[in-house]
């Protein structure tokens, strides 16, 4: 399986069950994959707020995962706090097989 130009290899589908998060490094970013709906999103591992790096250990409620250090919630599609206020950067994610792969940020 060839690697898609941009995006990095992070993860096994299988291994991230339906509800479930994990947290992984791409670039120097770190990232919070979930999977919701047998769909895998990824969003920005560290909370606006504070800058708790934790949103892979939050609560998932639908398409939202709540930071579980001040309760600052945040839309999985848009990154979009719907809580507090600000955002975490979203990555596009391809599933290929068994493979999760995450866009490399743009140098810069």
């Amino acid at each position: 399986m060839l690697q898609p130009a941009g995006f990095v290899r992070v993860a096994r589908f299988s291994e991230i069950g339906e509800g479930g998060s994990k947290k992984v490094l791409v670039g120097d970013d770190e990232v919070a994959l979930w999977r919701v709906d047998g769909r895998i999103f990824a969003i920005g591992n560290v909370c606006a707020h504070q800058h708790f790096s934790a949103l892979h250990a939050g609560i998932l409620s639908g398409r939202t995962v709540t930071c579980p250090m001040h309760g600052w919630t945040y839309a999985l599609e848009t990154g979009r706090a719907t809580t507090g206020s600000g955002a975490v950067r979203t990555y596009r994610v391809i599933v290929e097989g068994d493979a999760v792969f995450v866009e490399q940020p743009a140098a810069g």
